[in-house]
């Protein structure tokens, strides 16, 4: 990334003070990003009483508090002592200086005989909407985005451009499952996806086509690259590391059962480091008295801490029936260059291959622990190349520095700059307001999208919309006859510039319509959408895509609109006749997530609607001047009925074709 500071959202859908393997990753990430002078946010929900009092005091709609503090907290400066956590409430320290902000509560969801606890947007998305608006972020990462949750919810309510790691977490992979059909639709809006693994990834493609950036969860562990990572052989005493993390009761209970065959001249004695959050709330249960002697109990809170317990292990037993903790014990394994016992599991295979020193036992036969300890021959151990094994991309740094070259990808395709990383600002949202307001001299208003009778469903002739149009005090106008630029012309030749004519056309492409501005000959229909905006592009015309998620019309999808945006000039984002308002709010969100001007139009097909959507804008001379005007315009509305609209409409259009000769 170049020199510049982000201001990025971090969004977890778990509770953020409960122990989560997720929820370390974005602590992790969050210290990275701040040391790197960029100015991370967490997003989370959460259950302790003195989190929810502080997001009742921040997030007050009266004062709005935390836009406040979170727009004026500039780089290299500490946040507002308001927006930090306070002690003991989640991964991050009140010392760390990274503003957490709860948007709401969680709800205990139950998986796999375990529960977790995710933030639904029962009470959450209307502040979450206020933040994400107020605040304007450069960029939103949201992390295991399961549906419904706060993750979630974000990639639909944003404006900024979204990346999403997929963790693949035991509530993860239900989610995923369960609801492929809405996710499938709404994972079309992601920027950027990260998988933690190539294994994850492949996973998610099948369901959720797609690319998927393979970027390791990292840990804090410092990197010993020169430790001798080879499994101890020979009949000498061995010393071992078990971490337990989350819920994990199942596995030790299970790891302990399997242990006990596995004593003698195989280990003298196993560390059991157990992170004192968990413990809180799942507490491992004691060792039989036969292993007592063996093991070790270690406490611990934060991960560095670990480090020397890593150091002196000569193997560590990694998570024994997996879960959600697997993958950064995985990353730990790697960094301290430590020989590894681990359940085969297909993402440990594809992590530890190519890494010496791994051996691999089934979780589901007790013996086969015993058997990775002693029998190497009858021991199997994951194949490959190492290619994800390098201890450097494993840590927490090198993690960061991938996640933030995505980032400069993203910032740098969303804001249609080819080859620049800095940031880039987003489009503010446009205002809308419902009266004329008072105008400077120089400015005018302009409808741009006016039907004439040159549409087969529209009746009005081009004079009496020019003549409307000055009664109306439009200034402008783009008449987007349906593919034909006849009615443009017509009105461009008689109005003498009172209104300004803009020859547009409103073109059905075999994906739906989009308008061509400034046009100067006629482009024919059910061309392809890349094909049609290339021809507009040829004219010297400027692309603007007309409604664009007017569900009860045929429009381009949202992958097609982002594969061209590097050609498409503005979008409307308000349409008199679209039936919901969220049509024109997904407009909204779209238009300024990836800095496109923001237009409007009546879509008027009747001489009533005229007028209904407009904008007040700088007087223009040619596309050039328009497009840096409509940058700079408000959006007017001036309120008719839809129904009456669409009526008298229909009542033209009929009674023409049943008077006719």
């Amino acid at each position: 990334m170049g020199a510049e500071s982000l201001l990025v959202a971090l969004v977890t859908p778990f509770a953020w003070p409960i122990p989560s393997a997720v929820n370390q990753h974005v602590a992790d990430l969050a210290r990275e990003l701040l040391a790197r002078g960029h100015r991370p946010v967490v997003v989370c929900s959460s259950d302790d009483a003195r989190e929810l009092h502080r997001m009742r005091r921040l997030t007050r709609r009266a004062d709005g508090k935390v836009n406040g503090l979170l727009t004026a907290w500039d780089p290299g400066i500490e946040p507002d002592v308001r927006l930090l956590p306070p002690v003991g409430c989640g991964p991050l320290r009140t010392e760390d200086g990274i503003p957490v902000v709860p948007l709401g509560r969680t709800f205990p969801v139950w998986v796999n005989r375990s529960v977790a606890s995710i933030g639904l947007p029962v009470d959450v998305t209307s502040r979450l909407e206020r933040l994400l608006t107020g605040v304007g972020f450069d960029l939103v990462h949201v992390h295991e985005p399961v549906a419904p949750s706060l993750s979630f919810t974000t990639i639909r309510e944003t404006r900024s451009p979204v990346v999403a790691t997929f963790h693949l977490t035991p509530a993860g992979l239900l989610a995923y499952d369960v609801g492929r059909g809405i996710l499938g639709r709404f994972f079309g809006r992601l920027d950027g996806r990260i998988a933690t693994s190539e294994q994850a990834g492949e996973v998610l493609s099948r369901s959720f086509p797609g690319t998927y950036h393979t970027i390791p969860v990292g840990t804090r562990l410092a990197s010993a690259p020169s430790i001798d990572s080879a499994f101890p052989a020979g009949p000498r005493a061995r010393r071992g590391l078990y971490v337990y993390r989350g819920d994990d009761v199942r596995g030790f209970r299970a790891f302990v059962r399997a242990l006990g065959a596995s004593f003698g001249e195989d280990l003298e004695q196993v560390t059991v480091a157990v992170h004192r959050q968990s413990a809180e709330r799942w507490a491992p249960h004691p060792a039989p008295r036969k292993l007592r002697s063996h093991l070790r109990w270690v406490e611990f809170s934060e991960t560095d801490e670990l480090q020397p317990l890593y150091d002196e292990a000569d193997l560590v037993f990694l998570p024994y029936l997996g879960g959600e903790w697997l993958v950064p014990a995985l990353s730990e394994a790697i960094v301290a260059g430590r020989p590894a016992v681990a359940p085969d599991l297909p993402v440990v295979r594809d992590i530890l291959r190519g890494v010496p020193g791994v051996r691999l036992f089934d979780p589901r036969r007790e013996p086969s622990l015993a058997t990775c300890l002693h029998d190497q021959a009858a021991c199997r151990a994951p194949q490959g190349d190492g290619a994800l094994s390098d201890p450097v991309r494993h840590t927490s740094g090198g993690a960061a520095e991938e996640i933030l070259e995505l980032y400069g990808e993203v910032m740098a395709h969303t804001s249609r700059r080819t080859g620049t990383t800095g940031v880039a600002h987003r489009a503010p949202t446009k205002r809308r307001v419902y009266r004329l307001p008072a105008g400077r001299p120089d400015w005018i208003f302009a409808d741009l999208h006016v039907h004439t009778s040159y549409s087969k469903d529209c009746a009005v002739p081009v004079e009496a919309v020019l003549s409307t149009a000055r009664e109306v005090g439009l200034g402008a106008i783009a008449i987007a006859d349906h593919n034909t630029i006849d009615g443009a012309l017509e009105a461009a030749r008689i109005s003498d510039g009172d209104p300004i004519v803009i020859v547009a056309e409103e073109i059905m492409t075999r994906s739906g319509e989009v308008i061509g501005l400034f046009l100067e000959e006629c482009i024919p229909k059910k061309l392809s959408f890349e094909e049609t905006l290339s021809r507009i592009k040829e004219q010297g015309g400027l692309v603007y895509v007309p409604h664009p998620f007017d569900g009860l019309r045929l429009t381009p999808s949202y992958k097609e609109m982002v594969d061209n945006l590097h050609r498409i000039d503005a979008i409307e984002t308000y349409n008199t006749r679209n039936y919901l308002d969220s049509f024109d709010l997904n407009a909204e969100r779209f238009a300024t997530k990836y800095n496109l001007a923001a237009g409007a139009g009546s879509d008027s097909h009747v001489l009533p609607g005229l007028g209904t959507a407009m904008l007040r804008m700088p007087r223009f001379d040619g596309p050039e001047e328009f497009l840096a005007g409509l940058r700079e315009a408000d959006i007017v509305t001036r309120r008719r009925r839809l129904l009456y609209l669409q009526s008298l409409k229909l009542l033209q259009t009929t009674l023409d074709r049943v008077l006719s000769p």
